[in-house]
């Protein structure tokens, strides 16, 4: 008869086997003067993230969702991306084509999380404008990229009026997906102020007058401006910024933040930038495949069982989710666990780097001692 071997899930510390760690003897003398590297969290980026044109914070929402924390996972989302629910539908999904699980069995289905995940959370979602400011910004064309626009400069507590062709916002996406999910995102701007105007004849010499920022849709207006800078946005007017991608609706989006970036940057008297690129990105040599067991993907999400399983399958590339394997594996008991996250007491770490070559995701490093 055929015994199979039962399957072991660790999901962090607490699940770990007990082991044998003789504290009492290599607590007494302070043998961190012995080495000359030591333990560090790492500073990487997850593929995923990296091909994300909004850099979402893939990794972070998946650890908040494993630990049972749906709504938070969701609102991590958020943070880069407004519109979950539509990218969820429309986005080509580059994360899943730079996801290093690909090369181990099959991508997470991140675009079906962030799907579940904005659905989650679609009515309860809240435009929280900070203190109202003496500023007022038009945007001509209420595309995705329009109303990203719209949504960052109503943040900031900026008086928002977008001016658009059929006197609807998301004029690039309806039709393509359920009339409620922009209805929804469409009110949820309306109650942080944000004001839709049907098209006027105003051109955007008399915009920029008129207003302190212009941002421009060029998805819809391609040949109205054009742009200098991508990085930021920039036009041939001081205060008048643009974007938009008919291709891709997670860079349409981005360059509607982008340029709203770059009006409050301006707005407050500052020269735009550009934003900062990414740490080095995890390879998937760089996984310790060993931790991993081989898991057929969840392709359709239907409820936050399927959600936190499917999320169970990343490899957290980069970014420490509290597995708790350097906390079990030191031999000299140099690590403590606080806040779900290692905490190296170098008094008594020798430098040995046990910990980093047993992080299954490469988010430790070894730094030389100066």
């Amino acid at each position: 008869m055929e015994i199979k071997a039962k399957e072991v899930v660790i999901k962090g510390e607490k699940d770990l086997p007990e082991v044998p760690i003789s504290q009492g003897f290599s607590l007494v003398k302070k043998t961190g003067t012995w080495r000359n590297v030591r333990p560090v969290m790492a500073t990487r980026s997850a593929p995923c993230q990296n091909a994300c044109p909004l850099r979402v914070g893939i990794p972070a929402f998946i650890d908040l969702l494993t630990k049972s924390h749906p709504e938070k996972a969701a609102f991590e989302i958020l943070k880069q991306n407004p519109f979950p629910s539509i990218t969820g539908r429309l986005c080509p999904a580059k994360c899943e084509i730079g996801c290093n699980r690909n090369k181990y069995d099959e991508k997470i289905s991140i675009k079906e999380l962030e799907r579940f995940l904005g659905d989650l959370v679609l009515e309860k979602k809240e435009l929280k404008v900070q203190k109202k400011r003496d500023k007022r910004v038009a945007i001509l064309g209420a595309s995705t990229a329009g109303m990203a626009a719209a949504y960052r400069l109503l943040l900031d507590g900026i008086d928002v009026t977008v001016f658009s062709q059929t006197g609807v916002s998301f004029e690039d996406i309806r039709g393509k997906i359920d009339s409620k999910i922009v209805d929804t995102e469409e009110k949820l701007l309306k109650d942080a102020g944000l004001k839709i105007v049907k098209k006027t004849n105003k051109n955007i010499d008399t915009l920029s007058k008129e207003f302190d920022g212009v941002f421009v849709a060029t998805d819809i207006y391609p040949d109205l401006v054009k742009i200098k800078d991508t990085k930021i946005g920039s036009t041939d007017y001081k205060n008048v910024f643009a974007g938009g991608d008919t291709k891709d609706i997670s860079k349409n989006i981005k360059t509607g933040l982008t340029g709203a970036n770059s009006i409050i940057s301006v707005l407050k008297g500052e020269e735009p930038q550009p934003e900062p690129r990414l740490p080095r990105v995890v390879s998937y040599k760089e996984i310790v495949v060993d931790y991993f067991n081989h898991i057929p993907a969840i392709k359709e999400i239907r409820t936050v069982e399927e959600a936190i399983k499917e999320g169970d399958r990343c490899f957290s590339c980069g970014y420490c989710n509290s597995c708790g394997n350097c906390y079990i594996f030191c031999p000299d008991a140099a690590i403590n666990w606080g806040n779900d996250q290692p905490e190296f007491i170098y008094d008594y770490c020798k430098g040995c780097g046990i910990c980093v070559t047993e992080c299954p995701r490469n988010a430790l490093e070894m730094i030389p001692e100066r």
